[in-house]
């Protein structure tokens, strides 16, 4: 289990994160998602131990992340991690190997296959997907207990990213708890068993996302002619989604003055549909990116 405890730092008179308190359980998938800038990369880097926090205190298991016990179980895969020059792939086993000695070299070796790498070019030849595909095969040859990933599907093609969660999933069965840090949240939509947004040095939690599920209600609207965006102007809408004469749409405001106002349009069929938590994350989302105040 990691436990952050009022977690705090700060660049200089820059504060970046402030008190941040976290639980995440043994074999769980947390994704941590927040606009570029949030601070995704600050918190990883805090709570792998790379850096040190001004304020706070990070557990992994009861012990210290500075621990070497800790850091023999924790692998931390940053967005630009360090590589020689004219380091290839077997050297970079070569090198991981160090510090984790019971890396598996055949899962390496099958990855590094699958991905179609060439193992005896150097990787600063490679492109960013191809060195970030040699990085993930090293951490899934680690297996480690603890797995932080930042910006983990960064330059990954649609296959490589499927096989990437399909092994991060297969880790976290085996009992690894995982931490995966993206921008894009539909990268991270109904593959992580909980999630958490960074935004103004805080976190958003599950019970924030919850509270905001109970004031919004979602309807797909049929209609015996193709209808209007603009025929739903009195509706608060937060989503719309249109195909022919249908309509997907999620509102905010008392449901029954919603219904009614649905009804006045005189549709064929209304369906009261339930409310995804990643539908809420996404609008969370586009909110702050647009530095609107979602909650």
């Amino acid at each position: 289990m990691i436990v952050v405890s009022n977690l705090s730092h700060s660049f200089g008179d820059k504060q970046v994160l402030d008190n941040l308190s976290l639980t995440v359980k043994d074999g769980e998938i947390l994704g941590l998602i927040g606009v570029n800038g949030a601070g995704k990369s600050t918190f990883l880097r805090l709570i792998s131990g790379v850096m040190t926090p001004s304020c706070g205190e990070v557990w992994y298991d009861g012990l210290p992340v500075s621990k070497g016990e800790t850091r023999r179980n924790l692998f931390f895969l940053p967005d630009d991690p360090f590589y020689e020059v004219a380091m290839n792939c077997n050297a970079l086993f070569e090198l991981y190997q160090t510090f984790y000695p019971d890396i598996q070299r055949e899962v390496f070796k099958d990855l590094i296959t699958f991905a179609g790498l060439p193992v005896h070019k150097p990787l600063s030849s490679f492109s960013k997907g191809m060195r970030r595909q040699a990085f993930t095969a090293i951490a899934f040859a680690i297996a480690p207990k603890y797995l932080l990933l930042d910006e983990a599907f960064d330059g990954l093609d649609p296959l490589a990213r499927e096989r990437f969660k399909g092994m991060v999933r297969e880790l976290a069965n085996r009992g690894s708890t995982i931490i995966i840090s993206s921008h894009a949240l539909k990268e991270l939509d109904g593959f992580c068993d909980n999630y958490l947004i960074l935004s103004d040095k805080q976190f958003i939690s599950p019970d924030h996302v919850a509270a905001k599920i109970s004031m919004l209600v979602k309807y797909q609207i049929v209609f015996d002619t193709e209808p209007k965006r603009t025929m739903f102007e009195a509706l608060k809408l937060r989503h719309y989604q249109q195909s022919g004469r249908v309509v997907t749409l999620i509102a905010e405001g008392d449901e029954q003055l919603i219904r009614r106002r649905i009804d006045a349009l005189q549709p064929i069929l209304v369906d009261r549909l339930e409310i995804e938590p990643g539908e809420i994350l996404i609008d969370t989302m586009e909110e702050l990116t647009k530095g609107g105040d979602s909650l």
